[in-house]
Parts: C-alpha cells; structure tokens; sequence
C-alpha cells in the first residue's frame, strides 16, 4: 500500500462509508500485528481521522470527535493466553488495558465508539468443536452489536480535562490509570 496513494484513498472510502470497523488479529506482543498497524498509520491520517478541524471553530477534534464520528469499532482477539491471564487480576491484565492504545489511542481519539474486545483465549488449542462454539459466539455477537453500547470514555472536553489534557479533580477523584478515563464508573 503507497502511503498516500490510491490504496489508501479507497481504504479511506471503505472505512468512510462503514458503520462498523471489525479488526481481527492474532495478539502478538500485547499488541496488533506490525501489518496492522501499518495499515492503521496509513489509513487513519491526519485530516481524515484526526486532526479534523472543527468547521465552526476551527479547533482539532479529538477523542470523542473525530474523522470517524459515528461509526464503531469491534476488536475480535485470539491470544494464546489462558482465559484467566487476560483478565483484571490475571498476569497480562484486563483485556481493555493491553488494548488501551488502539481502543482509546486510536478509536476513540478519531471519533469511534469502541466496543468491548471480543477475546479468544487459548486459540492454538481449540478442538475443532470449540471452534465452532467460538464461531457461534461471535456470529450472535455480530447479530446484536448494533444494540451493544460502546466502552464509556469520557470526551475530551473542557469539562473533564484542563488545558494540560489531565482530568480535572473533581473527575473521577481517587481513580488513575486507564480506568480514570471512564463515565459510570
């Protein structure tokens, strides 16, 4: 893909006349795929993912508003980690902070509304009748993400953030880390 160039620009029109984004991908690293990351930084430009400006004031949208406003995202996941390690107590962490930078750093900064991971765990070991429950949970899945609400970031306004893009106090007091960062908490 030309950086730029016209594979990018149909990739870009695929994407714009999208409602729903799905990225599968193996978990290499707690994270995407050197490939697919590649074809994010292409894909996702300044101008037509972020850095879009507002047309009435001119400002950067950002988080919450974007290029990609409107539209959501689904992560399908295999791991070959156990069911247990990929949780909030387990050794690689709950599944929505190993994904952080693509859930929120990506999806949401362009304006996406990202949905919870759908995880597969243990994938290298799955009989063949496991297989078919895996395909059977993710074509329901499919079937009713239109109803499903998207993980609650909070918006990148002057409500929540100072002018450092850090919480404000009264936001979230108590909480840090990824989870700071989220309404209903």
């Amino acid at each position: 893909m030309d950086a730029g160039g016209s594979d990018v620009v149909r990739e870009q029109e695929k994407l714009g006349a999208a409602d729903l984004l799905v990225l599968q991908f193996p978990l290499w690293w707690y994270g995407v795929p050197a490939i697919l990351k590649g074809w994010i930084d292409r894909v996702f430009e300044s101008g037509f993912a972020y850095d879009v400006p507002d047309p009435v004031t001119g400002t950067l949208l950002k988080y919450g508003a974007g290029g990609l406003s409107g539209k959501r995202a689904l992560t399908v996941v295999t791991a070959g980690d156990r069911p247990g390690s990929l949780g909030p107590r387990g050794i690689s962490g709950s599944i929505d902070d190993v994904l952080w930078p693509l859930l929120h750093g990506t999806y949401w900064d362009t304006g996406t509304a990202a949905l919870r991971p759908h995880v597969v765990t243990s994938a290298e070991d799955l009989t063949p009748a496991q297989v078919a429950d895996v395909d059977r949970g993710l074509v329901g899945r499919l079937e009713s993400v239109v109803d499903e609400e998207p993980i609650p970031y909070l918006p990148m306004t002057d409500d929540h953030y100072d002018h450092e893009i850090r919480l404000h106090p009264e936001v979230a007091p108590g909480v840090t880390g990824n989870a700071a960062h989220l309404r209903d908490r």
